[in-house]
């Protein structure tokens, strides 16, 4: 085997090892795109929840009005979760815990309750 094999060899390993990695990241993202178009396309639940719901690459932002809701995917895979109360005499960001597309649902259902 030449040096221009062996480097070629190792190329793919390395492009191997790098997608492998970035394979968690990718379907968390992903998941989180099929729960923004979940979302976009209920016409009904808009009507209702009445917010502003965008999707920036790996982060999706809620906003409701009083509140400003922010899940974002880690590079690992994972959810994070937070919200911001909009109130100038009171900010504060507050980290809610998430795993999953079902728990991220259900601290949203809580929330836009709760900031009605």
């Amino acid at each position: 085997m030449g040096l221009k094999d062996a480097y070629k060899a190792e190329l793919d390993r390395k492009r191997a090892a790098e997608e492998s990695a970035r394979a968690p990241y990718e379907q968390a993202r992903e998941r989180l795109r099929a729960f923004y178009r979940e979302i976009r396309d209920d016409r009904e639940l808009m009507d209702q929840i009445q917010a502003e719901v965008e999707l920036f690459d790996d982060e999706l932002k809620i906003d409701p009005g009083p509140i400003m809701i922010t899940v974002q995917v880690t590079a690992e895979g994972n959810f994070t979760m937070n919200y911001e109360v909009k109130r100038a005499d009171d900010y504060r960001v507050t980290e809610v815990p998430v795993r999953s597309i079902e728990d991220i649902e259900q601290a949203l259902a809580k929330l836009l309750v709760e900031h009605d």
